[in-house]
C-alpha cells in the first residue's frame, strides 16, 4: 500500500484569480522520503496542508495509506504528524512540557509518554534545555522542538515543512539523522525544503513545483537528467575566451564574478589546460540539484549569456 496518493489536487483560495495549486498528482511509497521543492509561493505549504487534513482542496483527492482526507480525517489525523511551517512553541512551556504532553493527547499512557520524551529531546540536544521556558530558547532550539513532538509520535506519515530552517549546520545534522532513523519502520516522510544539499542527503524521490504545477519530479538521479552534460566547471570571468568556452558546453553566468561551463568528462582535461594556460582558477564537481533547480525554475536569473 502507499503511503500517500494525490490525484488532480487544485486549490484556488476565495477572493484570488490565480490557483495556488494546478492538477497536482503524486504518490508516496511507504518508507520514502519525498521532497517538494520550489520557490517561495510555488505551492509546497498548501499542499502540505490539504494532506495533513489543514485545508480543503478546490479539486481533486488526497488518501493517506488508503483513507480518504476528506472523508475519513480522523483515521487520517490518527495516522500522521506534522510540523508546521509556521509553527511556534507556546513561550510559556517547557520543551519537556511540549513534548510530553502532545504525547499526552495523541493517547500515549503516562509511561511511553515519558520514555519517549527523554530519548527525543536527547537526540535534539535539548534535554539539558528541557524544563526551560520557550521565550528562554534560541530560534534554532524552538524549531526542534517542533521537530521532536512530530518525530515523538512514531506517526507513520510524517510531514514536515522546512523543518530545519533557522537551524545550525550540527542542528540541522542532528534532524538529518533522527530522519533517516525514523524512516527506518517503513515510515514515509513529505519533506519541503529549500536547502539543496539537505534534499539531496535525505531524499528518495523529488517534485520540483512552480506555480502550482509539478514540473519535474524523480530520483535525484532522474533529475540531474534534465541538464544533458554531467559536469559543471567554474572558473573567474574572462572575457576573451567566452566562444571559446561555449566549445566545451554550455556557457552560464551565474551573477557574480564566476563563470559555470556546464561539460562532459570527456572535455574535462581539455578544458583544464585550457584554463592552466590563461593562469585561471577553477574548480569541478558534479551536476548538483541547485544546478536543476535553478535550471528548472529560474531560467530567467540563471541561463546561457551571450557574455558581450
Amino acid at each position: 500500500m502507499l503511503a500517500l496518493v494525490a490525484a488532480g489536487v487544485s486549490k484556488v483560495y476565495k477572493h484570488s484569480i490565480y490557483a495556488a495549486l494546478k492538477n497536482m498528482s503524486l504518490s508516496v511509497n511507504r518508507g520514502e522520503i519525498f521532497t517538494l521543492l520550489g520557490r517561495n509561493g510555488a505551492g509546497k505549504t498548501t499542499f502540505v496542508r490539504i494532506c495533513a487534513t489543514q485545508l480543503l482542496p478546490s479539486a481533486g483527492t488526497v488518501n493517506i495509506l488508503g483513507y480518504d482526507v476528506l472523508k475519513e480525517q480522523k483515521k487520517v489525523r490518527n495516522l500522521i504528524a506534522i510540523v508546521p511551517q509556521e509553527g511556534r512553541p507556546l513561550r510559556s512551556l517547557t520543551p519537556w512540557d511540549h513534548v510530553y504532553n502532545w504525547l499526552q493527547i495523541r493517547g500515549e499512557a503516562r509511561v511511553n509518554a515519558r520514555e519517549k520524551a527523554e530519548k527525543i529531546l536527547k537526540k535534539f540536544g535539548l534535554y539539558d534545555s528541557k524544563d526551560l521556558p520557550a521565550m528562554n530558547l534560541s530560534g534554532g532550539m524552538k524549531q526542534k522542538v517542533l521537530v521532536a513532538m512530530a518525530m515523538a509520535t512514531d506517526a507513520e506519515v510524517l510531514f514536515l515543512d522546512e523543518p530545519t530552517i533557522g537551524l545550525d549546520p550540527v542542528s540541522r545534522r542532528q534532524v538529518w539523522s533522527a530522519i533517516k532513523e525514523w524512516k527506518k519502520e517503513d515510515r514515509s516522510i513529505l519533506l519541503t525544503t529549500h536547502y539543496m544539499d539537505e534534499a539531496e542527503i535525505l531524499s528518495d524521490k523529488v517534485a520540483v513545483i512552480d506555480k502550482g504545477r509539478i514540473i519535474a519530479q524523480g530520483s535525484i538521479r532522474d533529475l540531474r537528467k534534465v541538464i544533458p552534460q554531467n559536469i559543471r566547471v567554474d572558473m573567474p570571468k574572462d572575457l576573451t575566451n567566452i566562444e571559446l568556452l561555449k566549445s566545451y558546453g554550455s556557457v552560464v553566468d551565474t551573477g557574480t564574478n564566476m563563470i559555470r561551463i556546464f561539460t562532459f568528462e570527456s572535455t574535462i582535461k581539455e578544458l583544464s589546460e585550457c584554463a592552466l594556460k590563461k593562469n585561471l582558477s577553477f574548480t569541478i564537481s558534479p551536476i548538483t540539484l541547485d544546478d536543476v533547480f535553478v535550471h528548472l525554475v529560474g531560467q530567467d536569473l540563471f541561463k546561457e549569456q551571450d557574455l558581450e
